[in-house]
This record gives C-alpha cells, sequence and structure tokens, in this order.
C-alpha cells in the first residue's frame, strides 16, 4: 500500500526540510498516477505563495566549498565567522539534507519528464468521463481508457494527443485552421479540422467512425500507402497486421451507445458479446458451448454494471451463468452454460 502523504510535507520537499525517509515516501507516492497530478497541483500553489526566491550565490558557493574542504585558508578569509565544532557539524548536515533534497528533486523531474510535459486522463472500468480541453474541444472517454495531451501550450500550439481505449471527440474549430491529431498505440494517425468522431483502440485493432465534417487516415507503419478520407457515416477499422479498411453508410448509434452506458446489438454472436463485455467491466466472460458462441442477439440494453447486462443475456440466451474468482486472477471470471 503506498503512503498517504500530506500537502505540507510535499511543500517541505520543496523548501529542502524533508528528511531521506520522507524524500523515499514521496517517491512511492509518486508512483500512482493521481498523486503525480495532485504534486503537480501543490507545486503551482508553493510557487505562487514563494515567488521571490533569491539566495546569495556566491556566499553559497564559498561556502560550499569549505565544506567540502577544497577550499584553503581560514574561514575568516572568507568573510565567515568562525563557528565552534557543534554549530559547524548542524550547518553541515544541514547542507547535505539540502543537496539531497536537490538530487531527489533533479532524479524525479527526470524520472517523470512525461508526467511534466503531458497531462494524463483515465477511466476506470464502467466509468465514462467527458472532458473539456483547453480549445474548447470535448471529449468523453469510454471505460477503461487513457488520453494524453501536452501539458502546456495545447491549442496554442500543438493539438495533438494520444489515446488508448475508446473515446468520442467534439473537436472545436479555430481561425487558423490548426490540425488536431489523434495518435494510437499502433501507430494509426487520425487528422481533423472540425469534426465529431469516435475513435477504438484496444488489443484487437483500431478504429474510427465518423459523425461529422471529414477526417484523414493513415496508418504509419506503411508510410509509403495512400491517406484514407473519410466523409459522415464511414468506419474505418485498422487491423493488428496495419490493414486499413473503410465502409460506407454505417449505423453510427450502435458506436455510440457506450456513452449512454448502453449496449447495441444487431445480430451479434455471443462471443463477441462476450469480449465487449470484458472490456467494458474489465472481468474474464467465458462461453463454455462453441454453439452458445455463434447464437446471435439484438436490441438495445441498459447496463450500468456487469451484472445488469448478465442478467438480461441469460434471460434471453436461456444459460446458467456461474461466477468464480481463480486464485491465481485477480479478475472474477463469468461462465456461460446452457440450460438443457
Amino acid at each position: 500500500m503506498k503512503p498517504l502523504l500530506s500537502k505540507q510535507t510535499i511543500w517541505h520537499l520543496f523548501e529542502g526540510k524533508t528528511s531521506p525517509l520522507q524524500n523515499t515516501l514521496v517517491q512511492e507516492w509518486l508512483e500512482e498516477p493521481g498523486n503525480q497530478e495532485l504534486y503537480f497541483q501543490w507545486l503551482e500553489e508553493w510557487e505562487r505563495e514563494n515567488t521571490q526566491f533569491k539566495p546569495n550565490v556566491e556566499q553559497a558557493y564559498l561556502r560550499s566549498l569549505e565544506l567540502a574542504g577544497l577550499r584553503s585558508g581560514s574561514s575568516s578569509e572568507a568573510g565567515f565567522t568562525p563557528e565552534t565544532p557543534v554549530r559547524s557539524l548542524g550547518n553541515r548536515i544541514r547542507f547535505y539534507q539540502w543537496a539531497a533534497a536537490c538530487i531527489f528533486l533533479l532524479l524525479g523531474t527526470y524520472l517523470l519528464r512525461d508526467f511534466w510535459f503531458y497531462k494524463h486522463y483515465e477511466t476506470g472500468y464502467g466509468e465514462v468521463r467527458t472532458i473539456l480541453l483547453p480549445d474548447n474541444s470535448r471529449v468523453s472517454l469510454n471505460a477503461h481508457s487513457a488520453l494524453t495531451i501536452p501539458r502546456f501550450g495545447f491549442g496554442t500550439g500543438s493539438r495533438e494527443v494520444q489515446l488508448t481505449g475508446e473515446a468520442e471527440f467534439a473537436i472545436q474549430h479555430l481561425p487558423d485552421n490548426r490540425r488536431f491529431i489523434v495518435r494510437t498505440p499502433d501507430q494509426l494517425e487520425v487528422q481533423v479540422l472540425g469534426t465529431e468522431f469516435i475513435v477504438y483502440s484496444r488489443e484487437r485493432g483500431s478504429k474510427v467512425v465518423l459523425n461529422q465534417g471529414k477526417v484523414q487516415l493513415r496508418s504509419l507503419t506503411n508510410l509509403k500507402a495512400q491517406p484514407v478520407v473519410m466523409v459522415p457515416g464511414d468506419v474505418a477499422t485498422l487491423s493488428m497486421k496495419g490493414q486499413l479498411t473503410l465502409r460506407h453508410q454505417q449505423p453510427l448509434s450502435t458506436h455510440q451507445a457506450w456513452k449512454h452506458h448502453r449496449f447495441m446489438f444487431e445480430n451479434t454472436p455471443v462471443s463477441e458479446i462476450a469480449y465487449q463485455i470484458s472490456e467494458q467491466f474489465g472481468v474474464n466472460v467465458v462461453v463454455s458451448d462453441s454453439t452458445l458462441a455463434r447464437r446471435t442477439v439484438g436490441g438495445t440494453f441498459q447496463a450500468n454494471t456487469v451484472d445488469d447486462v448478465l442478467r438480461v443475456i441469460a434471460d434471453i440466451l436461456n444459460v446458467r451463468i456461474t461466477r468464480t474468482i481463480q486464485p491465481d486472477q485477480s479478475v472474477e471470471t463469468f461462465v456461460l452454460t446452457p440450460v438443457h
């Protein structure tokens, strides 16, 4: 379990007043993404409270040489008043604590450089979240998804974001026609000017659904291929092998249902339904019978929890659902078995 730290402790870190043990606790605390964002907020507050700090560089330099034993001559030559041995030891300890804190901050800045330059938004299983970006574009994140944007200058400079999972984008058009670019882990690049679209990118590939406007797609794994231009109603898929496929005049409501915690199926195989439930709620859904896996379901179902959707599937298909937790697994497993 990661330690719980107060704002006062973090402020002491900025002021060089923390002990080596506290520095270690802060480093462990920063391993949590949520704490990293809180750390940045507290840093901004501390900077507003401490807007002016002007150290005496020359005196600090001479003192550091004296403590390190590198400066010849007596301390009085440097303008220092002789001190008792006890006082000198105290100053040395404080100097080493200050130096350790500085080293810790520099090391932390290097290790967290991704955090300093980028802001991260995430959703848990079963969670849908809407985010307003600095350029007034709106993003709705589906469950178990993550969006990364530049922390500084977004909209005035780059408008590039990274997406893992699924999200709907409503892009704000800017006077200078600045492009908005979405990138996915499998090297799919989506370029837009002002439009509404959905991007899906998970382990089994990527998908783009265009609602309004126009977007241009290209796979960065094959730069020789011509970009694909989409129009409203198009659905583009990128396979795990990097092959881009475009389908026209597709029903969009099916792809947008997750925004309202709904599942929409149109002759959807049970095997595909099981996969969607696993993605949405972070559980394992096992279809024990191959004939059952090929059966199809149609309809729209409200489902805020995994139990909601599985209860509907059980009633429609007349199947028994068994819930288990394997000793070597941290997630629940639901097994669908036909009732004969």
